[in-house]
């Protein structure tokens, strides 16, 4: 009979998986919190440059969720979440979800790109 032993390396997979999970549950919070703060006419004023407050919350949650996407982070079972989360994004002001989404996939391209050139130094 095989006993399952469990190293060191599956605790650290399995911890990493769920961090992965939490970052698309806090994802899908700061949406849910940037949509109802629009419906309320909060966050909705400008900055110097004309843009509302909320597009920078949206872009910060762009850049949260490319990493996990290029990143390939996402586990299988949650890609119709992940799925969901976008087009949530997209409801909320669809123009500055796809400029900073795709932005931020080309970015973290980028740098996944630099990691892996830095790694064979």
């Amino acid at each position: 009979m095989n006993d399952l032993i469990l190293t060191e390396d599956f605790h650290i997979s399995a911890s990493e998986r769920n961090a992965h999970k939490v970052a698309l549950a806090k994802a899908e919070g700061e949406l849910l919190s940037i949509a109802a703060l629009r419906r309320l006419d909060l966050n909705t004023g400008t900055d110097e440059d004309g843009f509302p407050y909320y597009v920078w919350d949206m872009a910060s949650v762009a850049r949260e969720l490319a990493e996990l996407y290029v990143r390939k982070l996402i586990p299988g079972s949650w890609e119709a979440f992940f799925n969901d989360l976008c087009r949530m994004a997209e409801g909320i002001d669809k123009e500055a979800w796809t400029y900073f989404y795709k932005s931020a996939v080309k970015d973290e391209e980028s740098f996944l790109a630099m990691e892996r050139s830095e790694a064979d130094f």
